[in-house]
This record gives structure tokens, sequence and C-alpha cells, in this order.
């Protein structure tokens, strides 16, 4: 019994802890906002991030595991374009004006939105537990971002709102592509995390190059005026040590369980604004919690 507990209490920890992480970079991305721009940031992080998850998976991944097909290798590409390219940008962007409270409550909205594009694309059935958890979860959030009291003190932007939603909205597609590759093919989870990130981060890099030159030559100009130990500590703790922490978690427990308690993110932030002295509100509270019953609903069914 005790060695069937072990490696259980291992990876709920595990998601636990990713999820701690993902709370605490959020933070420190947000200090890194003031002076790089939303693709900016994101162009920083996957350049700093990907030789970290490469030696990681030259040391720790079977290089043979992944099936170099045609389909499992571009369903992973664009699923990295979508998710990290557009959806990180647009986290970021959101981070800019709603903060790091409001914006990381957005991070409830992603599975119910993969359950809903799985089921229109994949025709995967849509139980009506999975409906009234997704009801609850939109609920939770609105309980939050109808406070008339601004959340930490930042009032919410319709633009903020926007790319916050985009967001969770790509998140979900990636998230339902990345989900058709491991069901369908050999596909080892470390070595699809860095095909995503370089995909991603060479597309953002790609675009740039082609829309605003100038800004990759300000990139380096706006690290420099950067708290590069908070942005680096960030990238460490948020795209390098979430990921791995992440795959442990799935390894160890159950896909729905795993699931729920990463996406406890918002919880730890509440946790972490009253440590820094933040005000907390009760609608605040429970809003978070109503959000967490939701995706424990739509995952635990």
């Amino acid at each position: 019994m005790n060695n069937l507990i072990a490696p259980l209490l291992f990876g709920q920890l595990a998601a636990l802890t990713a999820a701690f992480c993902w709370a605490l970079a959020t933070l420190m991305y947000s200090r890194s906002s003031h002076h790089l721009s939303s693709a900016q940031l994101n162009l920083v992080k996957g350049m700093v991030a990907s030789p970290l998850l490469l030696l990681g998976m030259w040391l720790f991944a079977d290089t043979n595991m992944l099936q170099w097909q045609s389909t499992p290798f571009l369903l992973l590409l664009l699923s990295g374009v979508i998710g990290i390219t557009v959806g990180d940008t647009c986290y970021f962007s959101a981070l800019r004006r709603l903060g790091p409270a409001h914006t990381i409550l957005f991070e409830y909205l992603a599975p119910p939105f993969a359950a809903l594009i799985a089921w229109l694309v994949l025709s995967e059935r849509m139980s009506l537990m999975e409906v009234v958890a997704a009801v609850i979860v939109i609920s939770g959030v609105l309980l939050v971002l109808t406070e008339r009291q601004p959340v930490a003190g930042i009032k919410l932007s319709r633009s903020g709102l926007m790319f916050a939603v985009a967001a969770a909205l790509c998140q979900a597609v990636g998230l339902v592509m990345a989900f058709y590759a491991f069901q369908n093919f050999n596909v080892n989870a470390l070595q699809a995390a860095m095909l995503r990130l370089v995909a991603g981060t060479a597309v953002l890099t790609l675009a740039l190059l082609l829309i605003k030159p100038k800004m990759l030559k300000q990139t380096w100009g706006a690290v420099q005026k950067t708290r590069k130990s908070v942005l680096i500590t960030a990238i460490l703790l948020g795209t390098f040590m979430a990921i791995w922490l992440q795959q442990i978690a799935i390894a160890y427990v159950t896909p729905g369980i795993a699931q729920t308690l990463l996406s406890t993110a918002p919880l730890f932030m509440l946790g972490l604004n009253i440590f820094r002295g933040r005000p907390v509100s009760f609608r605040a509270l429970l809003g978070t919690l109503v959000a967490m019953l939701g995706i424990g609903l739509l995952f635990l069914r």
C-alpha cells in the first residue's frame, strides 16, 4: 500500500508545486513587463527557456521515443504557434493591463474552452456535468470581475479582458491539439514541450523580423533596464520548472486530478497577495473558490 501512496503523493505535490511556480512567475513577469512589451517578454522567455528544456531533454528524455511522423510533428508545432506565439503574447498583454491577480484568474477558462473545442472538433462527448462545471467556472470568474472594488487596486480594461480571454482560448486550442498528438501517437511529454516552445519562439522571432524588425534591436536595451534576476527567475519558475513538474504530475497522477491541482495557481496568487499585504476581498476569494470547484467537477466527474 505504501508503495502505491508514495508515487501518488509525489505526483500531487509536483502538480501543486507547478501551480505555485506559475503564480510566483506571473508576479515576476508582471514586474518585468514595465520595460518589455508583451512580444518582447515572450521572445526573451522563449530564448532563455528553449536551451534549458533542450538540456533537460538530452539528460532525462529518451530521444528515440518521438515518432518523427509528419502528423504529430506538425500538430505539436502548430500547437506551439497557437499556444505560445499567440497565447503567451496575449497573456503578457493582459498582464500589463489587468495585473497578475486578474490575469491568472482567466487560467480557469482554459479547461472549459478545451472541453468545448474537443466536443466541436474531435466529436468528444460533452456530458451534462461538464456543461454544469463550465457554467460554474465562468460564474466564479464573473463574480470576481464584476466586483466594484478593483482587485489589488487595478481597474479592469476592455482590451485587457479581451487579451486574457484570447490567451485562455489559445491555450485551450493548443492543449487540444497536443492532446490529440498524445492520444494517437507515441510522443514523449518533454520532447513535445520542447517542440512547442521552439516552434512558438521561432515563429514569434520571424513575425517580429517581418513586422517590427526594430523591436528585436530594442529588446536587448529593454532587458538592460529590467531587473534581470527577476526576469530569469520568472523564466526558470514559470517556463522551465512548471513544465518539468507538470510532466512529473502527469506521470504519477491521473490526468483529471493532475489538471485540477495544476489549476490551483489563482488560489496561490491569492495567498501571495495576502502575504504581500495586498487587500483581498471576500468576493474575490469566493469567486476564485467557486471557479476552482467548477474545475474540480470538470475533471473529477
